[in-house]
């Protein structure tokens, strides 16, 4: 009788530890903090509307709605887009010096650049009055060149190039139009409507098995010595939890072997670990576990990672899309 009752109350603790286990992970998820740079324009563009403006705001909201990221606004200096890559022997265009301090919170960016846009023409007067179906479908040619960034180490992590065809659009749309509302009908069963949904949600696709498993990344803001604590940049709203373990870094970029100055890419040097203590909207509190002497600046990454996410292949606006000017200001 007693065996049962144990095998029971063993039963009960197994599920209810199970349950404990899943639905602390869930609610571990991280965000990662990313910034979205102003899409470039094709070479050479001289219509009145802006494709990258477009594509920017319109990546923009779909990551937003997803909410698997932390957005941030651009950096607040005007960095160039070519100031933020890697060079082709993988080294650093705007590496901070050692010790120097990073000037965005930002934990990748995200730049592109559209290399090719092709709404279609607008149907003539005569086509809509005579009303002739295949006239009035429009054939919407998009390639665009992704660059995800690590900002923190000023390193390209990957590069990619997206092309869309579309000519299934029902409805003809005309890019001259003052205003774009990303969820009217007139917008999503056009060519062009077609083509930009599915491109966000290849990139969507991308950026998610590209960036949600890395781990999150932070940086130490305030050291106590005396408490044994620091203050970390990363809370709430990017998934921090309760007791989370962190390591931290002190980190050389562009570390280059002293006999043949090559580069070795970045070193990194584990100062300690961390464990949070008390967990705020923006910023963390975490006693110090092990290591000493940690200084402003240096690189929090925490132990545990997202797990592979499924992705959202559908291309699907979120709900409440907003209506966008695209027209160049005069």
């Amino acid at each position: 009788m007693n065996q049962i009752i144990f095998r029971k109350l063993f039963l009960v603790l197994v599920v209810f530890s199970l349950y404990f286990v899943f639905t602390s992970t869930a609610k571990a998820e991280y965000k990662n903090r990313l910034s979205i740079l102003a899409f470039e324009n094709p070479p050479g563009w001289s219509a009145s509307y802006n494709p990258g403006t477009l594509i920017t705001d319109l990546l923009s909201q779909t990551l937003s709605g997803r909410g698997n990221f932390h957005l941030l606004p651009p950096p607040s200096r005007q960095e160039k887009a070519s100031d933020l890559s890697a060079t082709p022997d993988g080294k650093s265009k705007m590496a901070p010096m050692e010790g120097e301090q990073l000037d965005h919170p930002a934990q990748f960016i995200l730049k592109g650049r559209v290399l090719h846009f092709t709404p279609g023409k607008p149907p003539s007067r005569a086509q809509i009055i005579l009303n002739i179906g295949e006239a009035l479908k429009q054939r919407a040619e998009i390639e665009i060149e992704l660059e995800l960034i690590n900002h923190h180490l000023k390193k390209t992590l990957h590069r990619k190039k997206f092309q869309i065809v579309s000519s299934t659009g029902s409805i003809p749309f005309n890019m001259d139009s003052t205003v774009v509302n990303f969820d009217s009908q007139l917008f999503q069963k056009s060519s062009v409507g077609k083509a930009l949904l599915q491109l966000m949600g290849e990139i969507d696709s991308y950026i998610m098995a590209t960036l949600h498993p890395l781990p999150l990344e932070g940086e130490v803001i305030a050291v106590d010595a005396e408490k044994k604590e620091m203050i970390i940049n990363i809370g709430q709203v990017h998934g921090v939890n309760f007791r989370d373990y962190f390591n931290v870094y002190s980190v050389t970029l562009k570390y280059k072997d002293p006999f043949s100055d090559l580069d070795l890419g970045n070193k990194f040097f584990r100062r300690g670990v961390i464990r949070v203590k008390d967990v705020q909207e923006g910023f963390s509190i975490a006693s110090i576990i092990a290591g000493e002497d940690f200084e402003q600046g240096e690189l929090v990454r925490s132990q545990k990672t997202n797990p592979i996410f499924p992705v959202n292949r559908s291309g699907n606006m979120p709900a409440k899309a907003q209506s966008l000017k695209i027209n160049n200001p005069k």
